[in-house]
Protein backbone atom coordinates (compact mmCIF):
# COMPACT_ATOMS: atom_id res chain seq x y z
CA UNK A 1 0.00 0.00 0.00
CA UNK A 2 1.71 3.38 -0.95
CA UNK A 3 1.46 6.82 0.42
CA UNK A 4 -2.52 7.70 1.31
CA UNK A 5 -1.72 11.22 0.33
CA UNK A 6 0.50 10.52 -2.97
CA UNK A 7 1.06 6.75 -3.60
CA UNK A 8 4.84 6.58 -3.47
CA UNK A 9 6.15 4.46 -1.17
CA UNK A 10 5.46 4.98 2.66
CA UNK A 11 8.65 6.18 4.56
CA UNK A 12 6.56 7.63 7.98
CA UNK A 13 3.17 5.35 8.61
CA UNK A 14 0.69 5.87 6.13
CA UNK A 15 2.93 9.02 4.33
CA UNK A 16 5.71 9.26 2.23
CA UNK A 17 8.78 11.19 3.29
CA UNK A 18 7.03 14.48 1.41
CA UNK A 19 3.97 14.62 2.49
CA UNK A 20 4.61 13.74 5.39
CA UNK A 21 7.03 16.96 5.80
CA UNK A 22 4.37 19.11 4.57
CA UNK A 23 2.78 18.49 7.86
CA UNK A 24 5.76 17.79 9.88
CA UNK A 25 4.57 18.21 13.63
CA UNK A 26 4.93 21.31 15.68
CA UNK A 27 7.27 21.46 18.63
CA UNK A 28 6.20 19.68 21.80
CA UNK A 29 4.30 17.56 19.79
CA UNK A 30 4.16 13.60 20.00
CA UNK A 31 2.30 11.18 18.59
CA UNK A 32 0.03 10.23 21.54
CA UNK A 33 -1.22 13.19 21.77
CA UNK A 34 -3.91 12.40 18.44
CA UNK A 35 -6.06 10.21 19.64
CA UNK A 36 -8.95 8.82 17.69
CA UNK A 37 -12.11 7.71 19.80
CA UNK A 38 -13.67 6.95 16.43
CA UNK A 39 -13.07 3.15 14.88
CA UNK A 40 -12.37 3.00 11.64
CA UNK A 41 -16.11 1.32 10.74
CA UNK A 42 -16.87 4.91 11.06
CA UNK A 43 -14.71 6.70 9.16
CA UNK A 44 -16.05 8.65 5.99
CA UNK A 45 -12.84 9.93 5.36
CA UNK A 46 -9.37 10.21 7.50
CA UNK A 47 -7.24 13.09 8.82
CA UNK A 48 -3.33 11.84 8.93
CA UNK A 49 -0.83 13.57 11.38
CA UNK A 50 2.88 14.42 10.70
CA UNK A 51 3.53 10.90 12.15
CA UNK A 52 1.90 9.27 9.90
CA UNK A 53 -1.40 7.86 12.22
CA UNK A 54 -4.51 7.71 10.20
CA UNK A 55 -7.72 8.41 12.25
CA UNK A 56 -11.49 8.34 11.02
CA UNK A 57 -13.58 10.96 10.65
CA UNK A 58 -17.44 10.48 10.47
CA UNK A 59 -19.99 12.64 9.01
CA UNK A 60 -19.36 14.85 11.78
CA UNK A 61 -16.43 14.96 13.95
CA UNK A 62 -14.76 17.17 16.31
CA UNK A 63 -11.21 17.99 16.69
CA UNK A 64 -10.09 19.33 20.27
CA UNK A 65 -8.35 18.64 23.45
CA UNK A 66 -11.74 17.61 25.42
CA UNK A 67 -11.40 13.98 25.76
CA UNK A 68 -14.89 13.32 23.90
CA UNK A 69 -13.34 14.66 20.64
CA UNK A 70 -13.40 12.84 16.99
CA UNK A 71 -10.08 13.49 17.09
CA UNK A 72 -8.63 14.71 20.69
CA UNK A 73 -5.12 16.41 20.27
CA UNK A 74 -3.72 17.57 22.78
CA UNK A 75 -1.30 20.74 22.27
CA UNK A 76 -1.43 23.73 24.19
CA UNK A 77 -2.49 25.76 20.62
CA UNK A 78 -5.79 23.59 20.15
CA UNK A 79 -8.93 24.87 22.20
CA UNK A 80 -11.19 22.07 24.15
CA UNK A 81 -13.65 22.48 21.23
CA UNK A 82 -11.64 23.68 18.27
CA UNK A 83 -13.18 22.79 14.77
CA UNK A 84 -15.56 20.46 13.53
CA UNK A 85 -15.84 18.66 10.33
CA UNK A 86 -19.16 18.24 8.76
CA UNK A 87 -20.15 16.12 5.13
CA UNK A 88 -23.64 17.50 4.02
CA UNK A 89 -24.76 17.15 0.17
CA UNK A 90 -22.71 19.96 -1.13
CA UNK A 91 -19.55 18.14 -0.03
CA UNK A 92 -17.05 18.60 2.99
CA UNK A 93 -16.98 21.42 5.23
CA UNK A 94 -14.86 22.38 8.48
CA UNK A 95 -16.36 24.86 11.07
CA UNK A 96 -14.03 26.31 13.27
CA UNK A 97 -15.73 26.70 16.70
CA UNK A 98 -14.21 30.13 18.24
CA UNK A 99 -10.74 28.54 18.25
CA UNK A 100 -8.54 31.21 20.11
CA UNK A 101 -5.41 30.02 17.10
CA UNK A 102 -7.46 29.53 14.74
CA UNK A 103 -8.57 27.04 11.74
CA UNK A 104 -6.72 26.84 8.48
CA UNK A 105 -7.42 25.37 5.37
CA UNK A 106 -4.19 25.01 2.48
CA UNK A 107 -3.25 28.17 4.27
CA UNK A 108 -5.81 30.76 4.75
CA UNK A 109 -7.55 30.95 8.09
CA UNK A 110 -10.99 29.50 8.60
CA UNK A 111 -13.80 32.59 8.99
CA UNK A 112 -16.88 30.74 10.97
CA UNK A 113 -17.05 28.08 8.04
CA UNK A 114 -14.73 26.48 4.48
CA UNK A 115 -15.39 24.13 2.34
CA UNK A 116 -12.74 20.96 2.78
CA UNK A 117 -11.90 19.44 -0.36
CA UNK A 118 -9.83 16.56 -0.88
CA UNK A 119 -6.12 15.82 -0.09
CA UNK A 120 -6.28 19.29 1.53
CA UNK A 121 -3.65 20.44 4.42
CA UNK A 122 -6.11 21.37 7.82
CA UNK A 123 -4.53 22.98 10.42
CA UNK A 124 -5.73 23.51 14.44
CA UNK A 125 -3.77 25.69 15.92
CA UNK A 126 0.17 24.68 15.30
CA UNK A 127 -0.84 21.44 14.69
CA UNK A 128 -1.16 20.39 10.47
CA UNK A 129 -2.86 17.45 8.78
CA UNK A 130 -3.77 15.62 5.85
CA UNK A 131 -7.75 15.37 5.20
CA UNK A 132 -8.64 12.42 2.46
CA UNK A 133 -12.34 11.91 1.84
CA UNK A 134 -11.62 8.77 0.15
CA UNK A 135 -8.21 6.99 1.80
CA UNK A 136 -10.37 3.96 2.42
CA UNK A 137 -7.46 1.87 4.22
CA UNK A 138 -8.70 0.74 7.83
CA UNK A 139 -5.63 -1.37 8.07
CA UNK A 140 -3.18 1.81 9.05
CA UNK A 141 -5.99 2.84 12.07
CA UNK A 142 -4.31 2.24 15.47
CA UNK A 143 -6.13 -0.91 16.91
CA UNK A 144 -8.19 -0.38 20.23
CA UNK A 145 -8.96 -4.23 21.11
CA UNK A 146 -12.40 -5.45 22.33
CA UNK A 147 -12.21 -8.56 24.37
CA UNK A 148 -15.78 -9.75 23.81
CA UNK A 149 -16.26 -13.22 23.33
CA UNK A 150 -12.83 -14.40 23.81
CA UNK A 151 -10.68 -16.17 26.94
CA UNK A 152 -8.18 -14.11 28.78
CA UNK A 153 -6.63 -13.19 32.23
CA UNK A 154 -8.17 -10.23 34.29
CA UNK A 155 -6.89 -8.32 37.23
CA UNK A 156 -10.34 -7.72 39.33
CA UNK A 157 -10.65 -5.10 42.00
CA UNK A 158 -13.52 -3.46 43.87
CA UNK A 159 -14.14 0.23 43.99
CA UNK A 160 -13.54 1.25 47.93
CA UNK A 161 -17.48 2.29 48.23
CA UNK A 162 -18.44 -1.31 47.10
CA UNK A 163 -21.11 -0.34 44.17
CA UNK A 164 -18.82 -1.04 41.38
CA UNK A 165 -17.19 -3.78 40.05
CA UNK A 166 -14.19 -3.75 37.61
CA UNK A 167 -11.84 -5.98 35.94
CA UNK A 168 -8.76 -5.00 33.46
CA UNK A 169 -8.72 -7.90 30.45
CA UNK A 170 -5.85 -8.37 28.40
CA UNK A 171 -6.55 -8.98 24.91
CA UNK A 172 -5.12 -11.55 22.51
CA UNK A 173 -3.28 -9.26 20.23
CA UNK A 174 -0.05 -7.53 20.40
CA UNK A 175 -1.23 -3.97 20.23
CA UNK A 176 -0.81 -3.86 24.20
CA UNK A 177 -4.64 -2.79 24.62
CA UNK A 178 -7.45 -4.18 26.35
CA UNK A 179 -10.42 -3.84 27.98
CA UNK A 180 -12.47 -2.41 31.11
CA UNK A 181 -15.11 -4.68 32.19
CA UNK A 182 -17.56 -2.95 34.56
CA UNK A 183 -21.15 -4.00 36.45
CA UNK A 184 -23.05 -2.91 39.66
CA UNK A 185 -21.65 -4.99 42.69
CA UNK A 186 -24.28 -7.86 43.19
CA UNK A 187 -24.91 -8.19 39.61
CA UNK A 188 -24.04 -10.91 37.02
CA UNK A 189 -23.93 -8.61 33.22
CA UNK A 190 -20.68 -7.07 32.54
CA UNK A 191 -20.57 -4.17 30.13
CA UNK A 192 -17.15 -3.20 28.30
CA UNK A 193 -15.21 -0.42 27.39
CA UNK A 194 -12.15 -0.38 25.21
CA UNK A 195 -9.16 0.86 26.51
CA UNK A 196 -6.27 2.38 23.66
CA UNK A 197 -3.03 1.08 24.65
CA UNK A 198 -1.49 4.03 26.70
CA UNK A 199 -4.42 4.25 29.56
CA UNK A 200 -4.69 0.84 29.36
CA UNK A 201 -0.90 -0.24 30.43
CA UNK A 202 -1.37 2.55 32.95
CA UNK A 203 -4.53 0.94 34.30
CA UNK A 204 -2.29 -2.93 34.01
CA UNK A 205 0.65 -1.23 36.04
CA UNK A 206 -0.84 0.19 38.80
CA UNK A 207 -3.43 -2.93 39.67
CA UNK A 208 -0.45 -5.05 39.63
CA UNK A 209 1.79 -2.65 42.00
CA UNK A 210 -1.51 -2.68 44.01
CA UNK A 211 -1.38 -6.11 43.73
CA UNK A 212 1.90 -6.34 44.68
CA UNK A 213 1.30 -4.46 48.24
CA UNK A 214 -2.23 -5.03 49.21
CA UNK A 215 -0.92 -6.51 52.39
CA UNK A 216 0.60 -3.04 53.43
CA UNK A 217 -1.64 -0.90 56.16
CA UNK A 218 -0.63 2.19 54.72
CA UNK A 219 -3.62 3.81 52.86
CA UNK A 220 -1.87 4.56 49.81
CA UNK A 221 -1.13 1.11 48.57
CA UNK A 222 0.91 0.70 45.05
CA UNK A 223 1.89 4.29 44.21
CA UNK A 224 4.07 4.02 41.03
CA UNK A 225 6.31 7.52 40.66
CA UNK A 226 5.38 9.66 37.37
CA UNK A 227 9.08 9.28 36.19
CA UNK A 228 8.89 5.40 36.29
CA UNK A 229 5.80 5.24 34.54
CA UNK A 230 7.42 7.47 31.70
CA UNK A 231 9.22 4.35 31.09
CA UNK A 232 7.12 2.02 31.49
CA UNK A 233 4.01 3.33 29.33
CA UNK A 234 3.84 2.36 25.52
CA UNK A 235 4.51 5.94 24.26
CA UNK A 236 5.28 5.57 20.79
CA UNK A 237 8.04 8.81 21.25
CA UNK A 238 11.42 8.77 22.85
CA UNK A 239 10.63 12.23 23.74
CA UNK A 240 7.45 11.36 26.33
CA UNK A 241 8.27 12.94 29.72
CA UNK A 242 5.97 13.78 32.88
CA UNK A 243 3.64 15.86 31.04
CA UNK A 244 2.56 12.99 28.87
CA UNK A 245 2.18 10.95 31.64
CA UNK A 246 0.19 13.62 33.36
CA UNK A 247 -2.41 13.55 30.06
CA UNK A 248 -2.65 9.73 30.18
CA UNK A 249 -4.12 9.98 33.88
CA UNK A 250 -6.12 12.25 32.71
CA UNK A 251 -7.72 10.19 30.24
CA UNK A 252 -8.50 7.21 32.07
CA UNK A 253 -10.10 9.14 34.60
CA UNK A 254 -12.77 10.37 31.74
CA UNK A 255 -13.04 6.46 31.37
CA UNK A 256 -13.25 5.61 35.19
CA UNK A 257 -15.66 8.61 35.80
CA UNK A 258 -17.68 6.95 33.26
CA UNK A 259 -18.12 3.75 34.52
CA UNK A 260 -18.52 5.05 38.41
CA UNK A 261 -15.20 4.75 39.05
CA UNK A 262 -14.66 8.49 40.02
CA UNK A 263 -11.75 9.47 42.21
CA UNK A 264 -10.37 5.86 41.91
CA UNK A 265 -7.29 6.80 40.30
CA UNK A 266 -5.46 9.14 42.65
CA UNK A 267 -2.42 10.95 43.03
CA UNK A 268 0.28 11.18 46.20
CA UNK A 269 1.70 14.35 45.65
CA UNK A 270 5.27 14.20 44.76
CA UNK A 271 4.87 10.26 45.06
CA UNK A 272 3.10 9.55 42.12
CA UNK A 273 -0.24 7.53 41.42
CA UNK A 274 -2.32 4.66 42.71
CA UNK A 275 -5.34 3.16 42.89
CA UNK A 276 -7.36 4.10 45.69
CA UNK A 277 -8.82 0.39 46.67
CA UNK A 278 -7.79 -3.22 47.24
CA UNK A 279 -7.05 -5.42 44.41
CA UNK A 280 -9.45 -8.42 45.48
CA UNK A 281 -7.98 -11.27 43.03
CA UNK A 282 -5.67 -11.54 40.44
CA UNK A 283 -5.18 -14.30 37.30
CA UNK A 284 -8.63 -15.21 37.04
CA UNK A 285 -10.43 -16.99 33.81
CA UNK A 286 -13.49 -14.18 32.00
CA UNK A 287 -16.24 -15.44 30.51
CA UNK A 288 -15.85 -16.51 27.08
CA UNK A 289 -18.73 -14.04 26.38
CA UNK A 290 -19.24 -11.13 28.02
CA UNK A 291 -22.74 -9.35 26.81
CA UNK A 292 -22.84 -5.75 25.69
CA UNK A 293 -23.90 -3.01 28.71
Amino acid sequence: MGCLCCGAEPALGALCRTCALAVRPCDGLIADHLHSTLSAGDAEAWLVDGFGGAHPVARTTRIGRNRDSGLMVLASSVSREHAEIRRTETGWSVHDLGSRNGTFVAGVRVQDRAALPGRAQLKVGDVALWFLPDAGHDSVQRPTTTTAGRQGKLVRYLLEQGNVELCIVVGDDSSGAGALLWRPAGTERWSERGLAPLEFQLLRVLCIRGDAEASSPSPIRGCVPTKQLVSMLPFQSKYANQENVRQVVLRLRGVLSEVGGAGLLAVAPGRGYYLACRIRSNQAAIPTEIPAG
